[in-house]
Protein backbone atom coordinates (compact mmCIF):
# COMPACT_ATOMS: atom_id res chain seq x y z
CA UNK A 1 0.00 0.00 0.00
CA UNK A 2 1.05 3.40 -0.93
CA UNK A 3 2.01 6.19 1.76
CA UNK A 4 -0.52 8.32 0.76
CA UNK A 5 -2.93 5.26 1.30
CA UNK A 6 -1.29 4.40 4.63
CA UNK A 7 -1.69 8.62 5.89
CA UNK A 8 -5.17 8.34 5.02
CA UNK A 9 -6.51 5.16 6.74
CA UNK A 10 -4.57 6.24 9.77
CA UNK A 11 -6.46 9.75 9.78
CA UNK A 12 -9.69 7.42 9.47
CA UNK A 13 -9.12 5.60 12.29
CA UNK A 14 -8.01 8.94 14.43
CA UNK A 15 -11.07 10.34 13.33
CA UNK A 16 -12.81 7.13 14.44
CA UNK A 17 -11.43 7.31 18.08
CA UNK A 18 -12.35 11.25 17.85
CA UNK A 19 -15.98 10.44 17.43
CA UNK A 20 -15.83 8.11 19.38
CA UNK A 21 -15.20 10.02 22.49
CA UNK A 22 -17.30 12.37 21.60
CA UNK A 23 -20.01 10.33 21.69
CA UNK A 24 -19.08 8.77 25.40
CA UNK A 25 -18.88 12.33 26.18
CA UNK A 26 -22.71 13.54 25.16
CA UNK A 27 -23.94 10.13 26.56
CA UNK A 28 -22.41 11.37 29.71
CA UNK A 29 -23.86 15.02 29.01
CA UNK A 30 -27.19 13.54 28.50
CA UNK A 31 -27.37 11.10 31.31
CA UNK A 32 -26.27 13.86 34.12
CA UNK A 33 -28.85 16.58 32.49
CA UNK A 34 -31.52 13.75 33.12
CA UNK A 35 -30.67 13.88 36.84
CA UNK A 36 -32.09 16.72 39.01
CA UNK A 37 -29.81 18.78 40.77
CA UNK A 38 -31.00 20.14 43.79
CA UNK A 39 -29.56 23.04 45.62
CA UNK A 40 -29.17 22.17 49.68
CA UNK A 41 -32.01 24.20 50.74
CA UNK A 42 -34.55 22.91 47.84
CA UNK A 43 -37.58 21.04 49.30
CA UNK A 44 -37.82 17.33 47.71
CA UNK A 45 -41.05 15.48 48.98
CA UNK A 46 -40.49 12.45 51.16
CA UNK A 47 -41.35 9.93 48.12
CA UNK A 48 -38.74 11.82 46.56
CA UNK A 49 -36.76 12.11 48.99
CA UNK A 50 -35.58 8.31 49.17
CA UNK A 51 -34.75 8.64 45.74
CA UNK A 52 -31.52 11.23 46.72
CA UNK A 53 -27.76 10.37 45.92
CA UNK A 54 -27.69 11.22 49.70
CA UNK A 55 -29.39 8.32 50.75
CA UNK A 56 -27.98 6.31 47.92
CA UNK A 57 -30.60 6.68 44.87
CA UNK A 58 -31.02 8.24 41.79
CA UNK A 59 -32.91 11.11 41.66
CA UNK A 60 -34.48 12.32 38.44
CA UNK A 61 -36.10 15.38 36.31
CA UNK A 62 -38.67 12.99 35.76
CA UNK A 63 -40.08 11.50 38.84
CA UNK A 64 -41.01 8.04 36.69
CA UNK A 65 -37.54 7.46 36.64
CA UNK A 66 -36.66 8.04 39.74
CA UNK A 67 -34.67 4.99 41.87
CA UNK A 68 -34.62 4.98 45.32
CA UNK A 69 -31.95 3.80 47.71
CA UNK A 70 -31.10 0.63 49.02
CA UNK A 71 -31.76 1.22 52.50
CA UNK A 72 -33.91 3.81 53.47
CA UNK A 73 -38.34 4.00 52.74
CA UNK A 74 -40.48 6.91 53.20
CA UNK A 75 -41.57 5.19 56.44
CA UNK A 76 -38.16 5.26 57.93
CA UNK A 77 -37.44 8.88 57.16
CA UNK A 78 -41.51 9.49 58.16
CA UNK A 79 -39.84 7.74 61.79
CA UNK A 80 -36.98 9.80 61.55
CA UNK A 81 -39.38 12.89 61.59
CA UNK A 82 -41.76 11.74 64.28
CA UNK A 83 -38.56 10.90 66.66
CA UNK A 84 -37.24 14.66 66.29
CA UNK A 85 -34.22 13.47 64.16
CA UNK A 86 -34.69 14.91 60.76
CA UNK A 87 -36.18 18.30 60.19
CA UNK A 88 -38.68 18.61 57.82
CA UNK A 89 -41.47 21.61 56.59
CA UNK A 90 -45.24 21.00 55.73
CA UNK A 91 -46.39 22.39 52.56
CA UNK A 92 -49.79 21.75 51.72
CA UNK A 93 -50.40 19.23 54.10
CA UNK A 94 -47.19 16.94 52.62
CA UNK A 95 -43.75 16.56 54.34
CA UNK A 96 -40.46 18.26 52.54
CA UNK A 97 -36.78 17.76 53.79
CA UNK A 98 -34.10 19.31 52.27
CA UNK A 99 -30.26 17.91 51.24
CA UNK A 100 -28.94 19.81 54.22
CA UNK A 101 -31.22 18.39 56.56
CA UNK A 102 -30.89 14.65 54.89
CA UNK A 103 -26.90 15.33 55.34
CA UNK A 104 -27.06 16.79 58.64
CA UNK A 105 -29.57 13.33 59.92
CA UNK A 106 -26.74 11.05 58.78
CA UNK A 107 -24.34 12.79 60.14
CA UNK A 108 -25.41 12.74 63.54
CA UNK A 109 -24.59 9.59 65.72
CA UNK A 110 -26.67 7.76 68.27
CA UNK A 111 -25.45 9.93 70.98
CA UNK A 112 -25.91 13.35 69.32
CA UNK A 113 -29.36 12.30 68.42
CA UNK A 114 -32.18 14.13 70.61
CA UNK A 115 -34.26 11.67 72.48
CA UNK A 116 -37.49 11.23 71.84
CA UNK A 117 -40.51 13.69 72.21
CA UNK A 118 -43.00 12.13 74.58
CA UNK A 119 -45.81 14.00 76.08
CA UNK A 120 -47.31 13.18 79.38
CA UNK A 121 -50.86 13.35 79.14
CA UNK A 122 -52.44 13.73 82.91
CA UNK A 123 -55.80 12.49 82.86
CA UNK A 124 -57.96 13.88 85.92
CA UNK A 125 -60.39 11.08 87.14
CA UNK A 126 -62.92 11.62 89.39
CA UNK A 127 -64.25 8.89 91.87
CA UNK A 128 -66.52 6.13 89.62
CA UNK A 129 -70.74 7.24 91.10
CA UNK A 130 -72.34 3.55 92.93
CA UNK A 131 -73.92 3.42 89.66
CA UNK A 132 -70.92 3.04 87.60
CA UNK A 133 -69.22 0.73 89.86
CA UNK A 134 -72.47 -1.24 89.51
CA UNK A 135 -72.20 -1.16 86.09
CA UNK A 136 -68.69 -2.22 85.43
CA UNK A 137 -69.24 -4.78 87.62
CA UNK A 138 -72.33 -6.19 85.99
CA UNK A 139 -70.83 -6.35 82.90
CA UNK A 140 -67.95 -8.42 84.21
CA UNK A 141 -70.28 -10.92 85.71
CA UNK A 142 -71.94 -11.07 82.33
CA UNK A 143 -68.93 -11.37 80.28
CA UNK A 144 -67.74 -14.18 83.33
CA UNK A 145 -71.13 -15.68 83.25
CA UNK A 146 -71.03 -16.09 79.04
CA UNK A 147 -67.44 -17.65 79.38
CA UNK A 148 -68.48 -20.29 81.72
CA UNK A 149 -71.52 -20.94 79.70
CA UNK A 150 -69.18 -21.18 76.51
CA UNK A 151 -66.82 -23.58 78.64
CA UNK A 152 -69.77 -25.68 79.49
CA UNK A 153 -70.84 -25.96 76.23
CA UNK A 154 -67.39 -26.95 74.75
CA UNK A 155 -66.99 -29.81 77.99
CA UNK A 156 -70.89 -31.58 76.60
CA UNK A 157 -69.36 -31.13 73.33
CA UNK A 158 -65.94 -32.94 74.07
CA UNK A 159 -68.01 -35.90 76.42
CA UNK A 160 -70.20 -36.85 73.55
Amino acid sequence: MDPHMQEIMRLHEEDLAATRRALEMMDQIRESLRLQQTEDDTPIPLARAVCHPILGGILRRDPSGDVPGPSFTENSLRLAISKGHLECTWVAGKQYVTPAALRAWLATTDDQRKPEKRTVIELTTRPKTLREKRQGNASVESASAKLLSMKVALAKKKGK
